[in-house]
């Protein structure tokens, strides 16, 4: 399941959010952490894995695990021939932890990465 997109600058989730518990299992994955750094800019999983040097099923799995949470957003490569790509780049600027007397909860900053308009800021393509 795919997370909605970010209406606000932040996303903070808390005790019985299922992203909660995704992004805590993707922080401590070190393929799902490579896979953050290297997704800086917008990028295929194919390419991601190649960055990442992990086999392409498995950059799958952590793609898809960060796809349902705060810390990576989906975008489209748009082609010219018509072969359109899944892309994803790092929404994740900063993250805070607050524990509190209700349990816990985690609130991640933009990045201010827009992926629609990163796409269309690609060579060859306009909004036109």
């Amino acid at each position: 399941m795919k997370r909605p997109p970010r209406t606000t600058d932040a996303t903070t989730t808390t005790e019985g959010d299922a992203a909660l518990d995704a992004t805590f299992e993707a922080l401590a994955d070190a393929d799902c952490r490579a896979i953050l750094a290297a997704a800086a800019t917008p990028k295929t999983t194919s390419e991601l894995a190649d960055d990442c040097d992990i086999a392409l099923s498995t950059a799958y799995r952590k793609v898809e695990l960060l796809s349902e949470t705060p810390l990576l957003a989906e975008g489209v490569r748009f082609d010219p021939d018509g072969d359109h790509a899944a892309e994803y780049v790092r929404d994740a600027e900063d993250a805070a932890i607050e524990l509190d007397d209700d349990g816990v909860a985690l609130t991640v900053e933009d990045g201010g990465t827009d992926p629609l308009a990163a796409a269309l800021d690609s060579p060859g393509i306009s909004a036109d």
